[in-house]
């Protein structure tokens, strides 16, 4: 790991994880969906929290027929960053999760996409900034009370000012 992605995995504890209000945090490119920080940092389970390489998975079909595809995370996760809908769905460290909105926010006058996505008692939101930064906060309420979609928006929306704020 090199000194820059340590920072970077620093900074998504201390904005995400340290109020207990997300379980998980990442930061993306736009231009690829590829993550390049990951927290919690110890033992890489934000990696594995958020993360898995292209695998196959078998996936109904609208004839009611399922049929083995290939599954590239990173892919469809630049495909949220651009506002459309994954025709896959979205995924996200192996599991499949429902986009339940797709929407833009103002931070100090400027756009931002944001996604946000659930599963049985966990979720992920999702903000895009102007200049393509991806920031990833995932909430798991199995974990504690306090990890909502709200609690975790809040995080989020907060590390994305902070992230504008610096140029990102």
């Amino acid at each position: 790991m090199g000194e820059e992605e340590g920072d970077w995995n620093a900074t998504i504890e201390e904005w995400l994880l340290a109020e207990g209000h997300c379980v998980a945090g990442a930061l993306a490119s736009v231009t690829d969906g590829a993550m390049y920080a990951a927290a919690p940092v110890a033992a890489e389970e934000g990696w594995s929290l958020l993360f898995k390489e292209s695998y196959k998975q078998m996936l109904a079909q609208e004839d009611g027929t399922e049929k083995e595809e290939s599954i590239d995370e990173s892919a469809i996760l630049k495909t949220v960053a651009e506002g459309k809908r994954p025709a896959q769905g979205l995924w996200i460290a192996g599991e499949k999760y429902t986009l339940t909105r797709q929407e833009e926010d103002d931070i100090d006058g400027s756009p931002i996409k944001v996604a946000i996505a659930g599963r049985p008692k966990k979720g992920v939101v999702i903000y895009i900034t102007a200049i393509g930064t991806v920031i990833i906060g995932m909430f798991d309420e199995t974990k504690s009370a306090t990890q909502t979609v709200g609690n975790c928006r809040k995080c989020v929306h907060a590390f994305c000012e902070y992230m504008m704020g610096i140029g990102f």
